[in-house]
């Protein structure tokens, strides 16, 4: 009754509410529901008398515990004092007999230990709601117990208005927050028809402006164009032109200046070589005499030659050159004539004067190379010359007459300390020969010397002096020089050693010689490659240094080859700079690199794909009559509204080239309405409803296959469909091919008008390619391929491909050939995840296939390999590369070998 008075808790607070996405303060919605004093229904907001009733009975019931706790003496339970004197105040079962033993005995039944707690008196008001209103049910029985006694307690009294203003306040904010909101929403739907109106009016103005500015430019392009074409025509003449003289210019004086280089080379060369070759030719005109000697086991080249070309006069002076090979040094003694002459006459034994005929004789010149002597310094040779008379050192221990290579010679043996010196005589020549042994060589040559070392030593004692003397006889060696067949004065040891000499020799030269060969076949397999002749299917040889080719394998190779060529391309010249490519491991040549081929390729495969997803090339005229087709379709509509072809048109236009789905609706209802039978405009708002995932989904798939069944029926070879598939579908593809509406527009006619499943397919995955989180696009793909089961609208004998390519073998067997048994991990219709699948025909079905018709297939395509002698045919699959057997009476087939 508003005992209670009102007051504003809410005053001067910041609390907010919030509803609809609508923050309202509750002190503004607060003095709102102030209580007034006009009927409940002129008021406009919200009382809290009116949801008085509205306090939920449990809140009362506690308020009402709390409240009879709080009597003196304060406590948290009701004792049976506070309990009776509750029961007085409220007169429970007042309309009952004997109420007060009934209340004394629902106390009795639900305290504890004389005590109720808040669950035991929520449990006592209900057993005294239940008894003093048995036939009602127990809530209506509690309310009416509760609202007729503990109500008019204070302290419940007013927590329950303090609720229902509480409850008052939330109801009025919501509905404030839902007035603003739905003011909200009414403005912006005002300011949204507004701008969209404002929004058509200018683009129609823009695009009246833009095709008036499209013309004027693109007239400006085409002249643009054409002059730019003659332009770069020209400078491209221009540029072919100067390149082609510039290269003839100057390879004109690049031949003249190499021509002149190469002349001036050779002459250079020619005056080297005459120059080399007269000096050449003078120093051997001045040799008189040249022989290879052994002096104290040392060999040596001895030369002597005329110092220079004047004639034979008596200041005539000759030059004596000693080579040693070991330390490669040259010693050169100058020699007057008189000391020639003078060393010749007492070599010879001349009773006079010698011409220099006679003196020129190789036997006479021999006699200076023995003037030479051989002097050791830390390890060094070097060599004078003795201008002394020839007499031998030491004591003349043996003379002795031999004969050697079928001559008579005296040979006369001198010992020094130092040395032992062998000398002959040749008395028919008069020729003498000289040869030297110093003692630390006879020393090694002792020790060398079989038996032993012991007894060759032993020989150097002076009382053996005749022993060392007869073995020394016994290794003199006296044979003609194999190089100018003169008699030679050797030594065992130095026979020996020239023997191991000519045989060091000719083993480096054999060395040398395979290390040239290997050289030569080093430099021959860089020179070399291999190329392969397509022509031809062999190899050839090609010499990368002057681009010759061969048949014939380089013969330097012998036995190796040159590896084959690498499968890689490289760039090469034509003679006059151009650059090819070639691939000498495959015998392929081409203009284009890997880079421009990869790019050709790239857009062939554009090229083939575009085609697979637009079917034939659309030609110039279908664009033009394209184009004023969809220009007309527009003007039209502005025209003329409510003609059905010109709604129909422009429907479309809106739907397949604008993509404004919102527009494109009620002008496809409209034409519906006006026409509802009408093949072509069936069909398209068939794809429209499917395409826009218009809601509810079920309905508006089932309308869609209505319609299509509808167009089928008066339409059944599709003829009305085909000009707007041109003008309208392809043409959506051919100018907006990057956005995945076009191709959804596009698979869905394949998909419900031509039933052409793969190819839609196929289109799908090229939309989600482009986009794969369109919603438009990924609902229909997805319904599209659950509805390709059997027992769906789009059902086919198996799984599309896209299926194989997630799925996994689980059985294969030989009998099944290229048959092979998948499932499908991820498959949405359960029932359906096994299936077969071909692997050469790429062909899939749910059903196990015509094993009979396989086989008659398998056994056409194969070739019969024996069977003549046995019960048992064999043949050859030439698919699979394997045999098979079959029984030639029972006709069985079998993959095992028979036995």
């Amino acid at each position: 009754d508003g005992s209670v008075p009102w007051t504003n808790d809410n005053a001067g607070s910041n609390n907010h509410d919030k509803h609809f996405r609508v923050r309202v303060s509750l002190e503004m919605v607060e003095r709102s529901c102030k209580d007034l004093p006009y009927p409940l229904r002129r008021c406009v907001h919200q009382q809290r008398v009116n949801y008085f009733e509205g306090v939920p009975l449990s809140t009362v019931i506690d308020e009402c515990f709390h409240a009879v706790c709080r009597w003196h003496p304060k406590g948290t339970l009701i004792d049976n004092v506070k309990w009776a004197k509750l029961s007085r105040q409220m007169r429970f079962l007042s309309s009952i007999k004997n109420a007060k033993h009934e209340i004394d005995m629902a106390f009795v039944r639900h305290n504890n230990y004389r005590k109720l707690d808040l669950s035991r008196f929520h449990a006592i008001f209900e057993d005294i709601a239940s008894i003093q209103h048995p036939s009602l049910p127990i809530e209506e029985a509690l309310a009416k117990v509760v609202w007729s006694s503990v109500v008019m307690i204070p302290d419940v009294n007013s927590m329950m208005w303090r609720e229902a203003k509480i409850m008052a306040i939330n109801v009025e904010a919501k509905r404030v927050c839902a007035q603003m909101r739905i003011a909200a929403l009414v403005r912006k739907d005002i300011q949204l028809a507004k701008y969209l109106k404002a929004k058509r009016a200018a683009i129609v103005i823009a695009k009246n402006i833009r095709q008036f500015l499209a013309h004027v430019l693109v007239a400006r392009i085409l002249k643009a164009i054409r002059d730019d074409e003659d332009y770069r025509l020209q400078s491209k003449c221009a540029a072919i032109v100067q390149t082609s003289w510039r290269r003839f210019f100057w390879r004109s004086r690049f031949l003249c200046h190499q021509k002149r280089r190469i002349e001036d080379e050779r002459r250079a060369i020619a005056a080297l070589r005459d120059k080399l070759r007269e000096k050449r030719q003078r120093e051997r005109c001045s040799i008189v005499y040249r022989e290879v000697i052994r002096i104290d086991a040392t060999i040596v080249n001895v030369t002597l030659h005329f110092r220079d070309e004047t004639s034979f006069r008596e200041d005539v002076s000759m030059l004596l050159k000693v080579y040693v090979p070991s330390t490669k040094e040259t010693f050169a003694f100058n020699l007057e004539e008189a000391a020639i002459r003078e060393c010749l006459e007492k070599a010879l034994s001349s009773p006079g004067y010698l011409s220099w005929d006679e003196m020129l004789k190789p036997c006479a010149l021999q006699a200076l190379p023995k003037r030479l002597i051989l002097r050791v310094v830390r390890g060094r040779p070097i060599f004078l010359f003795s201008r002394r008379n020839i007499v031998e050192k030491g004591l003349l221990v043996k003379k002795i007459a031999l004969r050697a290579a079928d001559e008579m010679f005296i040979l006369s043996i001198f010992r020094s300390p130092h040395d032992i010196v062998f000398c002959t005589y040749q008395p028919s020549t008069r020729a003498r020969m000289r040869t030297k042994l110093p003692i630390s060589k006879l020393l090694e040559w002792l020790i060398d010397t079989p038996p032993s070392k012991e007894e060759n030593l032993h020989l150097l004692k002076l009382d053996l002096q005749p022993k060392l003397i007869e073995w020394l006889v016994k290794r003199v060696v006296i044979r003609r020089n194999p190089n100018n067949s003169d008699m030679q004065l050797l030594l065992q040891f130095e026979a020996e050693e020239e023997r191991v000499i000519m045989l060091v020799i000719k083993v480096q030269a054999q060395w040398r010689r395979l290390r040239s060969l290997q050289s030569a076949k080093e430099a021959t397999f860089h020179q070399y490659e291999k190329i392969f002749v397509r022509e031809s299917n062999t190899y050839a040889y090609r010499n990368v240094h002057t681009d010759e080719r061969q048949w014939a394998k380089p013969k330097l190779l012998r036995d190796d080859d040159v590896h084959d060529p690498v499968d890689e391309w490289r760039a090469e010249e034509t003679e006059d700079g151009q650059t090819y490519y070639v691939n000498y491991g495959t015998g392929q040549s081409s203009w284009l690199s890997e880079e421009d081929a990869a790019r050709l390729v790239q857009r062939r495969y554009r090229s083939k794909h575009e085609s697979d997803l637009l079917g034939k090339k659309i030609e110039f005229p279908d664009i033009v009559k394209a184009m004023n087709f969809i220009h007309g379709a527009r003007t039209k509509y502005a025209d003329a509204p409510d003609k059905l072809s010109n709604l129909v048109n422009y429907a479309m236009v809106c739907h397949c080239l604008d993509k404004d789905f919102a527009a494109a609706k009620p002008i496809y209802e409209k034409a519906v309405k006006q026409s509802p039978n009408h093949p072509l405009i069936a069909r398209a708002y068939g794809i429209f409803l499917l395409a826009s995932c218009q809601s509810p989904h079920v309905t508006s798939f089932q309308t869609a296959c209505r319609l299509f069944h509808d167009a089928n029926v008066s339409d059944p070879n599709q003829t009305m469909i085909q000009s707007a598939t041109e003008i309208y579908f392809r043409w959506a593809m051919l100018v907006d091919a990057k956005n995945p509406l076009s191709l959804l527009n596009y698979a869905l006619l394949h998909q419900c008008i031509f039933k052409q499943y793969d190819r839609a397919e196929q289109i799908y995955r090229a939309a989600l390619s482009l986009d794969p989180t369109n919603k438009y696009v990924t609902d229909n793909y997805n319904h599209f391929q659950n509805e390709r089961y059997p027992g769906g609208v789009y059902e086919s004998n198996g799984p599309p491909f896209s299926v194989v390519r997630r799925s996994q073998v689980v059985e294969e067997r030989l009998e099944w050939a290229e048959w092979s048994k998948m499932v499908d991990p991820m498959c949405p219709r359960k029932g359906f995840e096994e299936y077969f699948f071909n692997r050469f025909t790429k062909i899939t079905q749910f059903e196990e296939p015509d094993w009979k018709s396989f086989w008659v297939a398998r056994v056409a395509r194969s070739k019969i390999v024996s069977g003549k002698t046995t019960n048992w045919i064999e043949y050859y699959d030439p698919r699979l590369k394997l045999s098979f057997f079959q029984h030639f009476v029972s006709k069985k087939f079998t993959c095992a070998r028979p036995r």
